[in-house]
């Protein structure tokens, strides 16, 4: 009796996204180059991460996000004010600046830059925009439901509530990213709470 012999197409390619270091996430959407808002602006609001796995504990910070114009700058704070790093989004990318304490001790908690500021994109630029910011691409937006979906390739990626929300308004928006395994939740700073 003979035995079957393996599949050498499929174990080569396994074999080669292993060597390569080949990820299978999608890579990082096309930003919107329209402002957020017409005015540049600054927001308060608290960010509070929920992984989905349930060893990890939760994450609240403060952030003070300026749009001015297509870009975003968030200062990432303790719920006691020490500041952690800056979010930078713009025409160079998006990355962390150093805060108060070394750069490479905090991010290592943090979401990688990219996915963070394309998740505030996400939440703070209108669909419009998203949707002309997609074109072209394998990334698209709908609203269904009451809710913003953001999709790869027809891959569901984000669902976010409400769906109209934008900056500039006061709505506590909840992100469900399937692909980043986190709930976000984005809330106004109210005066009570700072």
């Amino acid at each position: 009796m003979s035995r079957p012999k393996p599949c050498r197409p499929a174990i080569l390619l396994l074999l080669a996204l292993w060597l390569t270091g080949c990820s299978l996430a999608p890579p990082v959407p096309p930003a919107p180059e329209q402002p957020a808002l017409a005015d540049p602006a600054t927001m308060k609001r608290r960010l509070t991460f929920q992984p989905d796995d349930p060893t990890r504990d939760p994450q609240t910070l403060i952030a003070l996000l300026r749009l001015d114009g297509a870009t975003l700058r968030a200062v990432l704070l303790t719920p006691y004010g020490q500041r952690l790093v800056t979010l930078v989004h713009d025409a160079d990318g998006d990355r962390y600046q150093a805060g108060d304490l070394p750069l490479d001790t905090v991010t290592e908690r943090l979401p990688p830059a990219d996915w963070l500021a394309a998740r505030l994109v996400w939440c703070l630029w209108p669909v419009e925009t998203l949707r002309e910011a997609f074109a072209g691409s394998d990334w698209s937006v709908t609203v269904a439901d009451g809710a913003r979906i953001i999709r790869h390739r027809q891959r569901i990626i984000a669902r976010i509530i409400p769906a109209d929300t934008r900056a500039g308004r006061d709505d506590t928006v909840l992100l469900d990213d399937r692909q980043g395994g986190y709930r976000l939740r984005i809330a106004p700073l109210t005066e009570t709470a700072q």
